[in-house]
C-alpha cells in the first residue's frame, strides 16, 4: 500500500489553520488574564477552566489556551468538581 503524500498546498493550509487556532488561544487567554487583573478576585484558574469546558472545549484544547504543557493540571479541576458534586449526592 502507498502512503497518500500531502501537497504543499494541504499542508500550507495545515499551517496556517494551526497559526490562527494558536492567535484564537492567545485572545482567549488575554480575556481571561484581563478579567483577572479588573478585579474579579474570584476569577480562578479552576473558574476559567469550567468556564472553557461548558463552552465544550476539551481538556487539552483548554490547557493550550491557559499555557499548560499537558491536560492533567486541567483534568484535575474538572474531575475535583465532579467527585465533589457525587460526594453530595451520596449524603443526601
Amino acid at each position: 500500500m502507498k502512503k497518500q503524500r500531502k501537497s504543499k498546498k494541504r499542508l500550507s493550509e495545515e499551517n496556517e489553520n494551526i497559526k490562527v487556532i494558536k492567535r484564537l488561544n492567545a485572545i482567549i487567554r488575554f480575556f481571561i488574564e484581563l478579567h483577572k487583573i479588573l478585579g474579579k478576585k474570584e476569577f480562578t484558574v479552576e473558574t476559567s477552566v469550567k468556564i472553557l469546558h461548558s463552552l465544550n472545549f476539551t481538556p487539552t484544547e483548554i490547557a493550550d489556551i491557559l499555557g499548560y504543557k499537558d491536560r492533567g493540571s486541567v483534568s484535575s479541576y474538572l474531575y475535583s468538581k465532579r467527585k465533589k458534586s457525587s460526594d453530595k449526592n451520596e449524603k443526601t
